[in-house]
């Protein structure tokens, strides 16, 4: 795990989702976890959540769900920023801490979840302290992302824009050139209309092939900003800069992403790790929305 994910959960995103609107998970898939935390809701109980981000899971249960009994811990290797409605007694965070190593005793957790997370660990040395960690009868249930799913296909496209936005003569170069051009007196008419129709193929190029992910990436905003006559140089160099270290930062996270994510038969090999972990009573099943497929739920108990 990298440092840009600290700084997208400083920037004080819920969810992994940065371009939802909602507040927190949604339709089938919160369906699932509040029915889920409605049997996981014991006094003396204590759930850990894993990989959780800034406590999107834990928010549904508690200020959603109002399941209020159980101890809640959330542990992520990044450093968080966590929103005042999760400040609560029974609430707890464990920032830049490997889930592949838990700072917990044997058989002290009574349940252990985690939405889009647990999959970017080394589950091999994560299963294993999971195993460890619950009491026997102790519940699992983790969402992982699926590579065909809606969320992580567009993604692939977003990443190949990226990585061409980064190349030597992208359409991103071009365009610092041509804003260059524009502010440079020497610079003759023909010069600046030559790197603006290389600009225009480029982009045109990009746009025929990935027009929405072009739009997520946010060049064509980009471009838009950087143009305007009444934005002085220095101002469109700083913008620039911040565009690419975003566009970086960006890129980090989508790689992960893509990495983390499993096909079918991975997520049926996951089983099978399970199996080895002592737990029983394993079931795989996936959830969609309106989108179709957006993940595998996998939901175990640790061997009595």
């Amino acid at each position: 795990m990298n440092s840009y994910w600290s700084e997208y959960w400083q920037q004080g995103h819920v969810n992994s989702f940065a371009d939802s609107t909602s507040r927190n998970y949604e339709g089938e898939l919160a369906e699932q976890w509040l029915a889920f935390f409605n049997e996981t809701n014991v006094q003396g109980g204590k759930v850990v959540d894993l990989a959780t981000g800034n406590g999107a899971l834990i928010d549904l249960a508690v200020n959603v769900g109002n399941f209020c009994e159980p101890e809640y811990i959330g542990v992520d290797y990044a450093t968080l920023k966590i929103g005042d409605s999760l400040k609560q007694p029974k609430i707890n965070f464990l920032q830049e801490q490997n889930i592949e190593s838990l700072p917990f005793k044997d058989n002290e957790v009574t349940a252990v979840v985690s939405q889009f997370g647990i999959e970017y660990s080394n589950l091999d040395l994560t299963l294993s302290e999971v195993s460890r960690i619950l009491r026997p009868g102790g519940k699992l249930r983790v969402v992982v992302h699926r590579k065909e799913s809606a969320i992580v296909a567009p993604n692939f496209q977003i990443l190949k824009v990226i990585r061409a936005l980064q190349e030597e003569k992208s359409p991103l170069d071009a365009l610092k050139r041509l804003v260059s051009a524009l502010s440079n007196a020497k610079k003759t008419a023909q010069d600046r209309e030559s790197i603006r129709l290389e600009l225009n193929e480029k982009v045109g190029n990009l746009v025929s092939e990935y027009q929405q992910a072009l739009y997520d990436t946010n060049f064509p905003k980009l471009l838009k900003t950087v143009m305007k006559p009444n934005v002085s140089f220095e101002r469109k160099k700083a913008i620039f800069e911040e565009y690419d270290k975003e566009l970086e930062s960006h890129g980090v996270r989508l790689s992960d992403l893509t990495n983390a994510a499993r096909d079918a038969s991975e997520v049926t090999l996951l089983k099978s790790k399970l199996v080895c972990n002592d737990f029983v009573d394993i079931t795989l099943s996936d959830v969609t929305d309106k989108r179709g497929l957006i993940g595998t739920i996998i939901q175990a108990e640790k061997k009595k």
